[in-house]
């Protein structure tokens, strides 16, 4: 578990770095800070982060949720920009089936989980968390690609 959380930590600090190397434009890093506010606001207040193993916490901040929330964010958006026709809806049933698997793949294969016993989302070993916490994991990408698509019409 130690070694998937530092990997987790690695590839989405990665993939940032690239998605704003790779789009210089002053959009990018708009939609990186988006990204970096909802998760610190969330990982930050919500105070379920505590995980079995390794720990990673910076000024009260759990790393591995930070980052993961944050790389998971900035990549449903770059999804979303290379959908064709009715966009919106594909770039959410994408974010929902990823978060489905991946959540089942880190608890299960990864063993990246929680330190709570809360039961997993529909009796599958998946989503361990509060049901606030379950509702907000649903709510969180189309709620940012929301703010997003709203920022950009504004313009």
């Amino acid at each position: 578990m130690i070694i998937a959380t530092y990997v987790v930590i690695l590839i989405s600090v990665a993939f940032i770095a690239f998605y704003l190397l790779k789009n210089k434009g002053g959009k990018s890093w708009k939609e990186v800070a988006l990204a970096a506010f909802i998760s610190i606001l969330w990982v930050g207040f919500s105070g379920i982060y505590h995980y079995k193993g390794a720990d990673l916490v910076f000024l009260g901040i759990n790393l591995f949720a930070f980052v993961a929330w944050t790389a998971g964010l900035v990549g449903l958006k770059l999804a979303y920009d290379h959908l064709g026709k009715y966009k919106y809806g594909k770039a959410v049933t994408i974010y929902v089936l990823l978060l489905l698997f991946l959540e089942f793949f880190f608890y299960n294969f990864l063993g990246i989980q929680l330190s709570s016993n809360y039961p997993g989302l529909l009796g599958f070993e998946l989503m361990h968390a509060p049901w606030y916490s379950q509702l907000y994991y649903f709510v969180a990408g189309p709620a940012y690609l929301l703010i997003l698509i709203l920022i950009e019409k504004k313009k």
